[in-house]
């Protein structure tokens, strides 16, 4: 079963926003002492018309936001040349086809992200995220798919793509779209939305906003924040899952609401915004940010057909339904303290929860509930010197159970897990009836092999990663920065690796970041992995090699 994870609207109300409450406040005051038409109105209009001056309010005004990214990677023996996992016979990551000796794979892809906020007046504003050719790899829709000629060497070019004919998924993808009004006493958003911006490390909740980010967060919510004594207290309802569905005519009709995955949750947090966190710091003030969430979870039934092949169009009744009883509580704590050159931040979460049956088939129950504890955090210290010289270190910690696998991303289809595979699912009853390892947001990015590619997340394990960053070098129109970083990583139990042994390796990452005015970025990375015994195929008696990765990406700002 898939971890809970707690969902927070974060709004940030600058000094314009405020502004805008206080003008918001005026015009409803003014609005009122307005005289209203009564008896004593001229029955006659006047003989010659008035010079009426538009609204404030009428005035719409479109601004885009949004990036073009074109990505390329190399990646050589990300499968460690280990051989095949006991429960899949495929290897951990990738490989050729084709066969033979080589383990080197490329990936080239793209997405152009437009976020367009039409304004209406002072108050209104609604907001999109649009992708347009996401994470569409480079060639991967010529126009032989599918083929209409004998020689495929015959194409003249790439299409569009379009989802169950040449791809998986259409070329345009509208990913949020929500409304937010500036009330006088604070900002009212619903629709689907994402978080606005990264809840403290980004560890627990992330916008997926960063170039490389591929995931963010994102629900269908209501959410009310509100500016009280310097802090922002924001409440949020969010129906993160429902179904089945009927639709008669136009609008669908939800068959049966305790069917319903429901959330609602509570944040206060002390953030200012980057301009003026940057005040104080010029001013030698100390800086301090923390914030407090938490969120409860629950569902009485489920219908688990919804979300298999042909489950959108079939009919459902009573043995369709399964009785879940899912109840989960989640809770985070950040806390931010910067002082001249010194810097300390430290993000702590954890996730509590029951599932009364796991089963996904109606008429056979799990008579063993499922339960959760999971806890993550996030540490670090950095200090930036004089010269532009950054020295960080940062912990992470993902809490684990001793079900073998990291329980991230196994295969679809795999029931179960065995000792010297990579993942699989940790809810085996009777043997497992518990699922406790933490899983970081997968856009949480600690490194470029490891975590990010090979297991997808941060889970099971922890870590230490100090870097050094030399930069920005450079104007402000033009600048660029280097960083290097070791990334040491060990699993809690030696049952969750492969190889039955802690020792997951060290990895060491250079990333390299040239910045030209505000439109265009250009970012290198390169990493080398030296895996550790826990990736050792005991069945073939095969000791893992390293991995390298290189990544470049361009990126053409809005």
């Amino acid at each position: 079963m898939r971890a809970h994870h707690s969902v927070v609207q974060l709004h940030h109300l600058s000094l314009r926003t405020r502004q805008v409450l206080c003008v918001a406040a005026f015009g409803a005051l003014a609005g009122a002492a307005h005289p209203a038409r009564g008896d004593d109105a001229p029955d006659e209009a006047p003989l010659s018309p008035l010079a009426l001056t538009p609204s404030p309010w009428k005035d719409v005004k479109l601004t885009l936001d949004g990036y073009m990214r074109v990505r390329g990677d190399v990646f050589n023996d990300l499968d460690l040349s280990r051989g095949p996992t006991p429960s899949t016979g495929q290897p951990i990551f990738p490989v050729p086809a084709a066969g033979g000796d080589d383990h080197t794979i490329t990936a080239a892809d793209m997405r152009l992200r437009l976020e367009p906020t039409l304004e209406v007046g002072q108050a209104v504003r609604i907001h999109v995220r649009a992708d347009v050719l996401d994470n569409v790899g480079w060639g991967s829709t010529p126009d032989v798919l599918p083929s209409q000629v004998a020689l495929a060497a015959a194409t003249t070019g790439a299409v569009s793509p379009t989802a169950g004919q040449n791809a998986l998924q259409n070329a345009v993808n509208i990913k949020r779209a929500w409304g937010e009004v500036t009330l006088p006493f604070g900002v009212l958003s619903a629709g689907r939305m994402g978080a606005q911006v990264n809840w403290g490390t980004g560890f627990f909740v992330n916008n997926g906003d960063c170039l490389g980010c591929d995931h963010g967060d994102s629900g269908d919510r209501v959410a009310l924040t509100v500016p009280i004594w310097n802090h922002l207290v924001t409440a949020l309802y969010e129906l993160s899952a429902s179904g089945p569905y009927v639709t008669p005519w136009a609008q669908s009709y939800d068959l049966d609401r305790r069917a319903q995955v429901n959330t609602v949750a509570l944040a206060i947090a002390r953030y200012d915004s980057p301009e003026a966190q940057l005040r104080q710091l010029r001013a030698d003030r100390t800086l301090l940010q923390y914030g407090l969430l938490a969120s409860y979870r629950w569902q009485d039934l489920d219908a688990p057909a919804w979300t298999e092949p042909g489950g959108l169009g079939r009919p459902y009744g009573p043995n369709d339904f399964v009785h879940r009883g899912l109840e989960t509580v989640a809770a985070d704590l950040w806390v931010l303290v910067h002082h001249k050159g010194f810097r300390a931040e430290m993000e702590v979460a954890g996730i509590f929860g029951r599932i009364d049956d796991a089963t996904t088939t109606p008429g056979v129950s799990f008579r063993q509930p499922l339960t959760s504890t999971q806890i993550g955090g996030v540490a670090s210290l950095a200090y930036t010197f004089h010269f532009p010289l950054r020295a960080r270190v940062e912990v992470g910690y993902a809490s684990a159970d001793d079900a073998p696998g990291f329980g991230v991303r196994w295969p679809a289809g795999q029931l179960t897990a065995q000792k010297g595979d990579l993942d699989g699912p940790h809810y085996r009853p009777p043997d497992f009836t518990g699922v406790n390892n933490f899983r970081f947001h997968p856009d949480y990015q600690v490194d470029l092999i490891l975590w990010r590619r090979i297991v997808g997340q941060v889970s099971d394990a922890v870590y230490v990663k100090p870097s050094l960053r030399l930069g920005p070098f450079g104007s402000t129109w033009h600048h660029a920065s280097l960083e290097l970083a070791a990334i040491d990583s060990q699993a809690i139990y030696p049952q969750t690796a492969p190889g039955q042994d802690t020792n997951l390796g060290i990895e060491f990452d250079l990333l390299g970041r040239y910045r030209y005015e505000a439109g265009f970025e250009v970012g290198i990375g390169y990493g080398v992995l030296l895996p550790g015994a826990g990736f050792r195929n005991l069945g073939l008696g095969l000791d893992p090699k390293p991995a390298q990765a290189l990544e470049v990406i361009l990126a053409y700002r809005i």
